[in-house]
């Protein structure tokens, strides 16, 4: 310990020194990511007791510690992650709303142009140039269903791809998050003191992280801290990791789901777990607005292929043949198939959107559903009791010809929107005419098919075909509209809370200049008190001789 004039004034020097040195380090840090400034802290040394009192001996550095507060640096966190969140929703349903929506890639301008070419056939029932436009304007109405189903599964392929791109990130960031724990529990249990540069630099990983996934932390005794992610899912424990992963999942095979492994078991993340970052914005968009896409478009798919088909086979074509599917018809014969088997549409919005399967032994049929897990769901009986499960998932079955034993058939309901085509190839099967119709200028089926445009045959029988998809339309443009709205309001968040977290934490270089004046002008007092107290010590000595 100190004391005496010289030791005192040698304690000062030591100090105006220490406040030098991090007064140097603040200002060559400025412009570093996630640079916290760091103060000096003083302390007085222990006083000296004389008769006369307590004289004291000096200065002490107590510790050097960066400058946060641990509230704002939260809302920095909770805001960036939510922000990120948006960032991503916003991006992606824009693309999927602009894919909906545009006259060049949506299906309303094909499904007006199919119509409008009905109505031409009806006008004139004879004319092959109307019967050709209408073949053609079917084939573009198809096409246009396979290639917006084409597109929104890209977008499926594509989330599976970030989705793992993004937990292999997570897991680099996790590991790097977890060397520093080590490292900062290794120094400040040596030193006493804490690692602020260490810190900082965990500190810039979380934030990273934190653009990923959204995250919490608690802050260990041994300066490590504890990172947990979604609803409370343990990433970094101390210097350990849980790794996460993808698993496919159970509800879509074609899907991807992130995992993480918490004790020897993996647990599946979903979108209501993972709330924040640009993993839960992918999580989101798939499932409020890519999912319901999809099940429109295949339900919407579905109501034309089997509406369509039912009008055209009561029509007569040119040459007053029984008419026959227009479109590929959702379900599909067995070869040598003696029964015929027809669908009808009951709600809509109970179809689940999955494959079934209907089988006849002779006695019983077997209506198998094929569920999203891979597992099976049958009912047996008459086809009465068949049709008491399947109207309650949207449709019943009939068979205008009645089914032989061995007769089966599948039922495509999941993906009718991927395989979707026309079956007509020659302008004379064009069934324009009624059943009665004597000859081929009847256009009373003709009529029929048009009148399918303004038919209120979607949504248990509230909406036409182009109010059902402007519906969709305009909920994928919602929901782009409110991600937009709430990216705006997160980074004018983001921007405040960093600015009141940086004028606690940020270096001003106009603030540090004035530290080292001060503490320039308390190291050249300390050298004047040295200075005096070496006068002093050799007019004593000359004294003495």
């Amino acid at each position: 310990m100190p004391s005496g004039i010289l030791g005192i004034a040698v304690t000062g020097l030591n100090a105006a020194q220490a406040g030098i040195r991090t007064t140097e380090h603040n200002i060559s840090n400025a412009n570093t990511a996630g640079y916290r400034r760091q103060e000096v802290g003083f302390g007085p040394s222990q006083a000296q007791y004389s008769g006369t009192g307590y004289f004291g001996n000096g200065v002490e550095v107590t510790t050097v510690r960066n400058q946060f507060s641990q509230f704002l640096d939260q809302e920095v966190l909770l805001n960036q992650s939510q922000l990120s969140r948006h960032e991503t929703f916003s991006a992606q349903a824009s693309q999927i709303d602009k894919l909906l929506g545009d006259a060049g890639s949506g299906m309303s301008t094909a499904m007006d142009a199919f119509f409008g070419a009905v109505n031409e056939l009806a006008n004139d029932p004879t004319s092959n140039a109307a019967r050709q436009v209408l073949l053609s304007a079917g084939n573009n109405l198809a096409g246009r269903i396979n290639t917006l189903d084409s597109k929104l599964r890209d977008y499926r392929t594509s989330s599976n791809s970030q989705i793992t791109t993004l937990t292999d990130s997570v897991n680099t960031l996790a590991r790097q998050i977890a060397q520093l724990n080590g490292n900062i529990s290794r120094s400040e249990a040596v030193n006493g003191q804490p690692a602020n540069d260490l810190r900082d630099q965990r500190d810039v990983l979380i934030a990273n992280l934190n653009k990923l996934v959204n995250v919490s932390q608690l802050q260990q005794p041994d300066g490590s801290t504890n990172i947990y992610i979604g609803s409370g899912q343990a990433l970094v424990v101390g210097t350990q990791t849980n790794a996460m992963g993808s698993v496919q999942d159970p509800n879509d095979s074609g899907l991807l789901l992130p995992t993480v492994d918490v004790g020897g078991a993996t647990m599946t993340m979903s979108a209501s777990m993972i709330t924040g970052g640009e993993l839960g914005g992918i999580l989101a968009v798939r499932e409020q607005v890519l999912a319901p896409a999809f099940e429109d478009l295949n339900r919407i798919a579905v109501s034309i292929g089997l509406e369509v088909n039912r009008v055209h086979r009561a029509g007569l074509d040119y040459n007053l043949n029984a008419g026959g599917a227009f479109f590929t018809d959702p379900i599909a014969a067995a070869a040598g198939n003696t029964g015929v088997l027809r669908m009808t549409l009951g709600n809509d919005l109970q179809l689940t959107g999955d494959n079934y399967s209907l089988a006849y032994d002779g006695t019983d049929y077997t209506l198998t559903r094929n569920l999203p897990d891979g597992t099976t769901s049958t009912t047996v009986g008459n086809l009465a009791a068949v049709n008491a499960v399947a109207s309650s998932q949207g449709f019943t079955l009939s068979l205008p010809t009645a089914a032989v034993a061995g007769d089966s058939w599948s039922i495509n309901l999941k993906d009718y929107s991927r395989s979707m085509s026309m079956v007509l190839t020659a302008t004379s099967q064009v069934a324009a005419a009624g059943s009665t119709a004597d000859g081929p200028g009847d256009n009373s089926n003709a009529l029929n098919l048009a009148a399918l445009q303004t038919s209120t045959m979607l949504n248990n029988g509230t909406v036409t075909l182009a109010s059902a998809y402007n519906q969709t339309v305009s909920r994928t443009a919602t929901l782009a509209s409110e991600a937009d709205l709430n990216r705006s309001a997160f980074a004018a968040l983001t921007t405040e809370a960093e600015t009141a977290q940086k004028a606690v934490s940020g270096v001003s270089l106009d603030e540090e200049a004035a530290n080292l004046i001060r503490f320039q002008q308390a190291y050249q007092a300390s050298a004047k008190a040295i200075q005096v107290a070496t006068s002093l010590f050799d007019t004593l000595i000359g004294a003495l001789r």
